[in-house]
């Protein structure tokens, strides 16, 4: 089993139950769990490192045109496969059966990998994370600022029977909820876009008809009645989280899929109760829930209240208001007949009520902030 895999089931009586044997039981039974997608972006300084770079653009070329086989080619630590194409923005696409590596000579983030989903299960993501940094070193290319998480999806496996959802029986913070039926029976439901985006759909049926993921049958140690809930999660909503660099995945993700998992997100029993939110939450969730339980916190779930949603907002708002604040003094200081003696944050903060002034409109200043405070009140930031 892997490192990554925070929870599974019969993990220290030996070698799960023939797939035909397996005891099946009323609620449903959490089998794995772990993260199944990763992204990061790496900051290296590639313009300096030992990459050949004329040598991959003329390979690329040659693969376009047909002029060469795709042989593995040794770069470093790592045997590859050179794509004859790139990944807007990056130029050069790097695969092998463990990542795929986007780079670029002068662009930052330099080089963003994509980790596969087999070698995060099987390997475990701070293995790959650790070949990814080792790869670096041998081929010379220094880091100038610390990687970032730019995706992460989490997925939670379940021995259950077919269970019985409707996109009625969820109640979510997203606008969007799709469902896809086949025989009458609901088979996959998606909830969300952008950010974050939950999924619950039939593993075994998505294995059979498009991943062709059958080593999950192992994993599993049976090959029927598995459905997944996953989430995934993009940069933004990672960064409100905490997780920023690779170490924060395993310090806040617990914190992250539990405000998802019972504020977002939660699957009901409907009843006559016209409020679905009172609903009782369907064993499935339940047994999700009791899942994330178990993974590590900092408490920082009740973080994600109203209150804190509009400290987080001033926070930002102030950040920005600070970095144009630096600029401004740039601007000023360039009038100056020192242009070299930067000016004082204090000496800035003098200049700018006469600064505002210029653009001060008093007969629109209440009814823009009024639209503003309309447009924050529904959560329109």
């Amino acid at each position: 089993m892997t490192e990554d895999a925070f929870y599974t089931t019969d993990a220290d009586e030996g070698a799960p139950a023939p797939i035909w044997k397996r005891p099946r039981t009323e609620e449903p039974n959490l089998l794995l769990a772990g993260l199944d997608s990763l992204y990061i972006c790496y900051y290296l300084d590639l313009a300096t490192s030992d990459l050949d770079f004329p040598d991959l653009e003329t390979r690329k070329l040659m693969l376009a045109e047909g002029l060469d086989r795709n042989a593995p080619v040794q770069i470093g630590s790592e045997l590859f496969i050179l794509k004859p194409y790139g990944a807007k923005p990056y130029r050069y696409v790097l695969s092998n059966a463990d990542f795929e590596i986007a780079l670029g000579e002068r662009i930052s983030p330099s080089m963003k990998v994509h980790f596969s989903s087999k070698a995060l299960w099987h390997q475990g993501a701070a293995s790959l994370h650790q070949r990814i940094n080792e790869w670096a070193q041998s081929i010379r290319a220094l880091a100038y600022k610390p990687e970032t998480v730019s995706r992460a999806d989490w997925a939670f496996d379940f021995d259950t029977d077919k269970p019985n959802i409707a996109h009625e029986h969820i109640v979510s913070r997203a606008q969007k909820i799709g469902q896809w039926i086949q025989r009458d029976h609901v088979q996959s439901v998606q909830i969300g876009t952008g950010d974050t985006v939950v999924r619950l759909y039939d593993k075994v049926a998505e294995i059979k008809q498009a991943s062709d993921k059958s080593w999950f049958y192992e994993l599993w140690g049976q090959s029927e009645n598995v459905w997944r809930i996953e989430f995934q999660v993009r940069r933004e909503r990672l960064k409100h989280a905490g997780i920023n660099a690779f170490a924060d995945l395993e310090s806040f993700q617990g914190d992250l899929l539990r405000e998802l998992s019972h504020h977002h997100t939660t699957l009901r029993k409907p009843t006559p109760d016209s409020n679905r939110s009172r609903w009782p939450l369907h064993p499935l969730w339940k047994a999700l829930q009791a899942g994330v339980a178990d993974l590590s916190a900092f408490g920082l779930v009740h973080a994600f209240d109203d209150v804190q949603a509009v400290e987080y907002r001033k926070a930002k708002l102030l950040r920005s208001m600070y970095g144009y604040t630096k600029g401004l003094a740039a601007l000023l200081q360039l009038q100056q007949a020192d242009p070299l003696k930067p000016m004082n944050f204090e000496e800035v903060l003098e200049e700018l009520p006469s600064l505002f002034r210029e653009a001060h409109v008093p007969s629109l200043w209440q009814q823009d902030v009024l639209e503003r405070i309309e447009k924050y009140w529904l959560g329109q930031w």
